[in-house]
């Protein structure tokens, strides 16, 4: 009897040990990813040059110096190249991009520039004899007004023959889709024209100098030097509101989303915003000197500090609500 129970026991007992799970196989540590880096919110460009005008192409940064040549830059910093001189192939004043084109305003016609490392080439056109004052352009077309005279021009981006479109005395030019708007530096009216050419439709009259335009789909943006106030003015009726006043040498305004972009002048110069709605006036950087041309793309602004030799890239993300 005492036998038969310890056999049962013994039974028990292996086939308890039988149905243990075998142990788990080490694990290895878990890998713990590396936080990515922070973008800086700021980023100064300090240049051996004067910076004037500014565009950017992808990921590619280019101006224009005090000198009239052409340089390129990766547009989050590196090494500057020098792509053109006042001489080779001309004096480059400004930068403009047409769709993937960028081109540059010379002093005795337009360029092609080259992106990222040139090169720089003349366009072909005929009938452009005068020096350009002020461009706007789209895929097909560079739009430009004539130093001293009253010509609206339209200019193929392929080269060929430069056609009037308008006359309208000392015209500052905007563009929005396929309508350019036209102010008067010397009658204060404010024109829509058709990119095709028609007859200028004057949307608003009493504008006291006006040096800016911008617009998008149902305003008109325009700062006016004499009383250094930058308006919105309704397309459909004419209608102004005040956005903001006391903005010194505000000649350059640049639209993104739902604010409008601007520089003024002083003691400092300063690269501030103010909402297309109205409210207040943000200050994005109050330490520039002589801030002379904006740019936006989809990742940053940017802002050529003319006199102290600087470029400013402001990160979109980092910018405040």
């Amino acid at each position: 009897m005492r036998a038969a129970l310890l056999s049962m026991l013994a039974g028990l007992v292996a086939c308890g040990r039988s149905s243990a799970p075998p142990p788990e196989p080490p694990r290895d540590p878990v890998a713990i990813a590396a936080p990515e880096p922070a973008v800086e919110a700021r980023r100064d460009f300090p240049l051996e040059v004067t910076p004037t005008s500014l565009a950017t192409a992808g990921t590619t940064m280019l101006w224009t110096d005090i000198t009239g040549a052409i340089w390129s830059m990766p547009a989050t910093g590196g090494e500057p190249k020098q792509l053109s001189d006042q001489k080779t192939p001309d004096f480059a004043f400004s930068l403009l991009r047409a769709g993937d084109e960028v081109l540059a305003i010379g002093r005795h016609g337009i360029l092609r520039v080259g992106v990222p490392a040139g090169p720089v080439a003349v366009l072909a056109i005929t009938g452009l004899a005068d020096q350009v004052e002020d461009s706007v352009a789209d895929e097909r077309f560079v739009y430009v007004t004539i130093f001293k005279r009253n010509e609206v021009m339209r200019v193929p981006v392929a080269g060929g023959k430069a056609e009037q479109l308008a006359e309208l005395p000392r015209g500052v030019l905007g563009i929005h889709g396929s309508t350019l708007y036209i102010a008067s530096y010397s009658t204060g009216v404010l024109y829509s024209l058709p990119t095709t050419g028609g007859t200028p439709h004057p949307i608003v009259r009493g504008l006291p100098r006006p040096t800016a335009v911008a617009a998008d789909e149902t305003h008109a943006f325009v700062y006016c030097e004499r009383d250094q106030t930058l308006r919105r003015i309704e397309l459909a009726t004419g209608a102004m509101i005040t956005l903001a006043s006391k903005l010194v040498n505000s000649d350059d305004v640049v639209l993104d989303g739902d604010w409008v972009y601007t520089r003024s002048w002083g003691k400092t110069g300063s690269l501030v915003r103010i909402p297309k709605a109205g409210g207040p006036m943000q200050t994005l950087a109050d330490d520039l000197r002589s801030p002379i041309r904006i740019v936006i793309d989809a990742n940053a602004v940017y802002v050529t500090s003319r006199d102290d030799k600087r470029i400013v890239r402001l990160e979109k993300s980092a910018l405040p609500r």
